[in-house]
């Protein structure tokens, strides 16, 4: 009878990624309010934008319940 700890490799690895992704969310805020104040529209929006999908892409696949 084996018993997994809640430690395993896969699960530090999945939360790794989680935690990159949420980290790589939070730098695309910053570039596109970097963005903003200088007046570069379209390149806040497509970052907001890849924002968004980053922590939704983040929540369906790597945050399990």
């Amino acid at each position: 009878m084996t018993t997994e700890s809640p430690n395993d490799d896969s699960t530090l690895s999945m939360n790794a990624l989680a935690v990159g992704s949420a980290a790589f969310a939070v730098s695309l805020f910053v570039v596109a309010l970097f963005a903003m104040t200088v007046g570069e529209l379209r390149g806040a929006g497509l970052a907001f934008l890849s924002a968004s999908l980053v922590i939704y892409l983040r929540e369906k696949y790597l945050v399990g319940d």
